[in-house]
């Protein structure tokens, strides 16, 4: 696509530092920046590659620039302290010019801050001609005479090649640096504020998180609490309905547990209710969801199992319990539990159908002398 070249920096003499491999690598990087204020000007063919690709040309050619300007220096032995002063801006229009890029990227008005990073590429390398780079060319050609380093440094400072233009570089030099400045802290304070609200959202969802574990989770023994059980019936209810799938459940309950309670106190109770949670799930294949309902009460979810595969499960439980031996004040408690088991079919009409199917065969399994399986 065809679009008119703008010209934005005009190269002309009095930009010459009269060192020709200077003066001709300042001339090609006028050149880049023109390009890049050309791609601006005809929107038609403002393209983030195209700009990309540019861009890195420029900042890359700049280095590559701004080192053999370093290395002219040095050979030509220049005073130490004007060296590193001059390395130090080539060092921080780098950082600048790549901190603006970084804020393009992030930004959704391409066309303003690109326009911003060309006046700041323009403004720059004009002042740092006129100055730095024009100081440099007289130190060195007062070096080539005879003078000291020191001498042709401080004589470089009293010349002035127009009266205009030094005063003016000195000033719009200490805008630019001023307005450097500021840039960084306000890209700084952006950077600062997105961390901060990054930490905020994770703080936010980790709470969320702790929030959802306590609502759903049984404090004492750490299994899925009975709101949870009652979710998750619900769930696999209505997907089991609609592919004619299977759902099972064992329905839990402790014997002789209130004589734990009654003779031991509460704390004995707790530790036999920790110690069969933790024989529950030990008991149970992976997919099988190990919840308390309350007080000695646990509930076992199958999901996508049959009556006859739900009483294998509950036959590896009660095998489990029954060898269990828990220490209580100066007695035990021997494993014992009481287990109902229920599965869809086509007379359970609903979860709660299912629940009290299970309830009834505990009731059953409590009248047939309990530590045993009913289904």
């Amino acid at each position: 696509m065809k679009y008119t070249k703008s010209i934005l920096f005009t190269w002309n003499k009095d930009f010459e530092t009269n060192i020709p491999l200077v003066d001709e690598e300042h001339a090609h990087l006028v050149e880049l920046i023109n390009e890049l204020g050309s791609k601006i000007s005809n929107q038609e063919a403002l393209k983030i590659d195209d700009i990309s690709l540019i861009f890195n040309e420029l900042f890359d050619y700049a280095k590559y620039h701004f080192g053999d300007e370093e290395s002219i220096m040095v050979k030509s032995k220049l005073y130490p302290n004007f060296i590193r002063e001059h390395a130090y801006n080539h060092k921080m229009f780098l950082q600048e010019v790549e901190a603006l890029y970084d804020e393009f990227l992030d930004s959704k008005d391409y066309e303003k801050n690109l326009k911003e990073i060309v006046d700041f590429l323009i403004n720059w390398l004009a002042f740092h001609i006129l100055g730095q780079d024009k100081k440099m060319a007289r130190q060195i050609g007062l070096i080539d005479q005879g003078y000291t380093a020191k001498e042709a440094f401080d004589m470089a400072d009293q010349i002035h090649e127009s009266n205009e233009i030094e005063p003016l570089v000195k000033a719009l030099n200490n805008i630019l640096n001023t307005l450097s400045r500021r840039n960084k802290e306000l890209l700084s304070l952006k950077k600062n504020l997105e961390q901060k609200v990054e930490e905020r959202t994770t703080e936010l969802m980790e709470a969320n998180r702790h929030l959802e574990y306590l609502s759903t989770t049984d404090q004492l023994t750490e299994l899925k609490n009975r709101r949870y059980a009652m979710d998750v019936l619900d769930m696999l209810w209505y997907s089991t309905c609609k592919i004619t799938d299977s759902i099972a459940i064992l329905m839990i309950d402790l014997d002789h547990f209130k004589e734990v309670n009654d003779n031991y106190g509460h704390d004995c109770g707790d530790i036999v209710l920790k110690t069969v949670a933790v024989t529950l799930k030990d008991s149970v294949r992976n997919d099988d969801i190990v919840c308390r309902l309350g007080g000695d009460e646990f509930l076992i979810i199958c999901p996508h199992t049959s009556l006859q595969g739900a009483t294998k499960v509950a036959n590896n439980i009660l095998k489990n319990i029954r060898e269990l031996k828990v220490s209580v004040g100066d007695g035990y408690w021997n494993g014992s539990a009481s287990i109902g088991v229920a599965s869809s079919d086509l007379k359970t009409k609903s979860v709660e159908d299912l629940i009290k199917n299970a309830d009834n065969q505990v009731y059953k399994a409590k009248e047939a002398g309990k530590n045993c399986i009913k289904f």
